[in-house]
């Protein structure tokens, strides 16, 4: 009979403990997010999709890098007007998803150079 009574002891200690644990995470979760970390309300959101607009918003980011482009080299100017080329080709077929993929693998060729 002793042996029962621990056992329910025990378990009802460890639910305890575990109920503790998650009532410091729901308070932890109710704190207000410091303002630092909460984006700029006046800064509009950019809202992306899968549509011919974007992929030609995209390709006109492109193009306006690559007029501003003076100290890339050659070489990534290249592989940059490559896929800016293929993207607009795709997207005017309708194959907006590889379109924009193309488009945008081409921005971050420009700017990470």
């Amino acid at each position: 009979m002793a042996h029962g009574f621990v056992a329910v002891l025990c378990l009802s200690g460890l639910i305890c403990a575990l109920g503790i644990a998650k009532a410091a995470e729901a308070e932890d979760m109710a704190k207000p997010i410091p303002t630092d970390m909460v984006e700029d309300e006046k800064t509009p959101m950019a809202v992306t999709s899968d549509t011919l607009e974007y992929c030609r918003s995209l390709s006109r980011k492109v193009h306006n890098t690559l007029h501003r482009a003076s100290d890339i080299p050659g070489s990534v100017i290249s592989q940059a007007m490559y896929l800016e080329h293929e993207g607009e080709r795709l997207c005017a077929h309708g194959h907006l998803r590889a379109g924009i993929t193309h488009e945008r693998r081409a921005l971050a060729v420009l700017t990470r150079s």
